[in-house]
């Protein structure tokens, strides 16, 4: 285990850290919004890894909450920016959410666009996530 908090996990094996969230109904909007802010910190240190122990990244958020307020938006944010300033792949995992995927696909467009990309299918985005650049062409 990398890192894990409230409502969120982090592993990291075979160039690719994975991030899973989860719904947690038992705690407020406030602390998920703090669980969220925490993460933009594992991010960032992620970002920080050598580039042969992390490639890529996978947020897996298909058991997330749906929607969320602006803090947690802002933290979303703020974590692709940290790994597109790093020139690491993010490969976001939406739910099977139209509302969830238009909202990821806005976040990464705007803070990760060379480098994040949003995905419906779980085997996909770790695929993605953990190519070598080599391998892209």
């Amino acid at each position: 285990m990398y890192a894990e908090g409230g409502n969120y996990c982090l592993t990291v094996g075979d160039g690719v850290a994975a991030c899973r969230v989860w719904r947690r109904p038992d705690v407020s909007r406030e602390i998920g919004a703090a669980y969220a802010r925490e993460m933009v910190g594992m991010f960032q240190r992620v970002a920080r890894e050598p580039g042969l122990r992390v490639r890529g990244a996978v947020m897996d958020l298909r058991e997330a909450t749906l929607a969320w307020g602006p803090v947690t938006h802002a933290a979303l944010g703020e974590m692709f920016a940290a790994l597109e300033a790093a020139s690491r792949r993010i490969a976001v995992v939406s739910a099977d959410n139209a509302l969830q995927m238009m909202s990821l696909q806005s976040l990464v467009k705007a803070h990760a666009p060379r480098f994040g990309r949003v995905f419906g299918s779980h085997e996909d985005a770790f695929r993605w996530a953990g190519m070598n650049r080599q391998a892209i062409g």
